[in-house]
């Protein structure tokens, strides 16, 4: 089902200065295509590992849950805002968050109904879950792993390096060893 992401991280994982002074660039003129190619790389990166690096809302909706549990994408999770039960015309519940625990220990983070409680509790004919949340490293980039920041340089230096090439070359084996130990498994 789709994730949605709210709004765009206020800062990226890594700045214009440094990836400038990592790359040797001097002057203003490649400014632009340079952010676009960090936040490119931060893309890049985020959907290969599955998480979300600089914290931010998402809005993730889901058909019903089987078990009285659900685990939310795109770890680290920080806090569930809200979860809505949306029936087939539309009508609306939001879910007493009394009613439900979360779990940011553990990965990927967990919502689970209390015991007492089950989804048909609130809307008897419900046909989506959304819930909104809060996920990511931190608000910083000194809040994320440093061999993750160290693969987007690289990637957003490879990018640089070949982005007049007609065919780039293979993106090199250290950024996927650098993020390797990141990605999240699901069995």
């Amino acid at each position: 089902m789709p994730l949605i992401d709210l709004a765009p991280p206020l800062v990226e994982p890594i700045d214009l200065a440094y990836a400038k002074l990592f790359m040797r660039v001097d002057g203003t003129s490649e400014d632009t295509l340079i952010e676009n190619l960090i936040k490119t790389a931060r893309h890049q990166v985020e959907n290969s590992i599955g998480r979300t690096l600089v914290r931010r809302s998402f809005i993730y909706k889901t058909s019903i849950p089987h078990a009285r549990h659900i685990c939310l994408p795109r770890p680290p999770l920080v806090s569930v805002v809200r979860m809505t039960l949306i029936a087939e015309n539309d009508q609306a519940v939001d879910i007493p968050q009394s009613d439900y625990t979360v779990t940011t220990k553990t990965e990927p983070g967990e919502i689970r109904l209390n015991p007492d409680k089950n989804w048909t509790d609130y809307l008897a004919e419900f046909t989506i879950l959304e819930i909104q949340f809060e996920a990511g490293y931190g608000d910083t980039p000194d809040d994320i792993p440093l061999p993750i920041r160290q693969a987007i340089v690289l990637l957003v230096t490879h990018a640089f390096e070949f982005r007049e090439a007609a065919q780039a070359p293979a993106i090199p084996a250290i950024i996927e060893a650098l993020l390797a130990p990141y990605k999240t498994v699901r069995l």
